[in-house]
């Protein structure tokens, strides 16, 4: 949901998502709408509103409702992400719209291991791979409790104690949270697992 600042609002969504601006006053007959400083519509306020698209590539996913007073962008793409302008008689609304993509299933591997005779402590890596996410925050759990922040993990793995697992990565972006699951980081090390996705 959109957070207003004055004549401002941010707002986040997801690729392949929609997202809708709302103009909260209509002092005026008509808004010129820009994108990123580039004017792409002007619309005459109305019951339907009169709708000039200044550049065609915008007409399938953009749509004008509510006498003119809502935008909707459908089909959103992270191109779509930057400043979008209302001006009405002069004043100005501005929308600043970020798209991440959703988070695919993360990977756990195994970075490193080290085994003696007292047991095996190994380093386990999560990663979500591609691009386009934004900032992506890990974190593990044992059962419900976070257990540690960060993308990797040491597990210790020895004949006194007790191992901490199974083991919960969990990813998360603007827009999404994916799990993965280790039941054994000693498979996980002998390349028998890559953990289990939810």
């Amino acid at each position: 949901s959109p957070v207003r600042t004055g004549d401002r609002a941010e707002v986040t969504s997801a690729v392949g998502r929609s997202v809708t601006f709302h103009l909260q006053s209509l002092d005026g007959s008509a808004a010129a709408w820009s994108f990123d400083d580039n004017l792409i519509a002007a619309v005459d306020f109305g019951d339907p509103p009169r709708v000039t698209f200044f550049d065609d590539a915008y007409k399938s996913r953009f749509a004008f409702s509510e006498n003119g007073s809502v935008l909707t962008i459908s089909q959103l793409r992270t191109s779509d992400a930057g400043t979008y302008t209302a001006k009405i008689s002069g004043v100005k609304t501005t929308f600043t719209l970020r798209v991440f993509r959703e988070l695919v299933m993360p990977t756990v591997i195994c970075a490193a291991q080290n085994c003696s005779a007292g047991g095996c402590r190994y380093t386990l890596s999560c990663t979500a791979p591609g691009s386009g996410y934004g900032n992506v925050s890990y974190g593990w759990r044992v059962g419900n409790s976070l257990w540690r922040e960060g993308p990797t993990v040491l597990v210790k793995e020895s004949p006194l104690d007790e191992p901490r697992l199974p083991l919960t990565c969990t990813a998360r972006n603007p827009v999404s949270s994916r799990n993965v699951t280790v039941t054994s980081a000693a498979a996980a090390c002998a390349g028998n697992s890559r953990g289990r996705g939810e």
